[in-house]
């Protein structure tokens, strides 16, 4: 029986998903021609991602503040990131950007994580935007980044840029608050009109009901019968006398 064996640094589920090795196995006869039989061993690797990567540069405290590139020498950096099972199953980190503002400003490595500013005249210092990166399709890391040369000093860039934000939304709050007021009071008037209108509706209706009412109680009753439909209920009344031995009949109509 035979044992394969390998090593940690062979087999890699980032690098290669599947294998196929080709065995040969032979006899050990020196008298007689060796006879040898060939198997094909195909191997799929399962990457069990027990930990995910993570960015260790700029640290993770950091990721959340502005990254800030010094350009003057025309060298950018390059991204570190780490993984927990690298010894063991992902040694293999791969770097690549999905979004943000500068995504078509800089580009980055896919196997080290080098940043790279594109040259162009729109991509004028400094460079101010926020830039997606995901790691190995498992972590995606958010980075606001400010790129500057020695014409900029970045404290100074980041205070006026801090009193932009604070006077755009001042501004925007000037704004807001009459135009709020004004829409809160539009609004209330509408309400109001509209209650007085329904409550004058409403009492509008009420009276009418009630003196439809009071004509249908106070009308009197008029039946006209027409001469034809009535008739007189004639009685006859026989009276009988007599005179002697004779008895006459009269008949009174009535």
């Amino acid at each position: 029986n035979e044992i394969i064996q390998t090593t940690n640094h062979l087999f890699d589920y980032e690098l290669i998903q599947k294998y196929s090795i080709l065995i040969k196995s032979c006899d050990n006869i020196n008298s007689l021609p060796s006879l040898c039989c060939y198997l094909q061993l195909n191997i799929n690797l399962i990457d069990l991602n027990d930990n995910l990567p993570y960015l260790i540069y700029p640290s993770l405290s950091s990721t959340d503040d502005l990254f800030i590139i010094n350009y003057t020498n025309k060298i950018m950096p390059r991204l570190k990131a780490f993984d927990n099972d690298i010894q063991l199953k992902n040694r293999f980190i791969f770097y690549f950007i999905i979004g943000g503002s500068l995504n078509s400003s800089i580009t980055i490595d896919y196997y080290s994580g080098q940043l790279n500013l594109l040259t162009s005249k729109s991509n004028q210092l400094p460079i101010y935007g926020t830039l997606i990166i995901s790691i190995s399709s498992q972590t995606n890391i958010s980075l606001t980044i400010l790129i500057h040369d020695y014409h900029t000093d970045p404290q100074t860039f980041i205070m006026s840029l801090k009193q932009q934000q604070e006077q755009s939304s001042s501004s925007l709050s000037s704004i807001l608050s009459p135009l709020f007021y004004f829409i809160s009071s539009i609004s209330l008037s509408i309400f109001i009109l509209l209650f007085i209108f329904l409550t004058f509706f409403y009492f509008y209706l009420k009276q009418k009901t009630k003196h439809q009412t009071n004509s249908l109680i106070n009308t009197p009753s008029t039946t006209t019968l027409s001469a034809r439909s009535l008739s007189t209920n004639k009685k006859i009344y026989e009276t009988y006398y007599s005179f002697g031995d004779t008895v006459h009949q009269d008949i009174i109509h009535l």
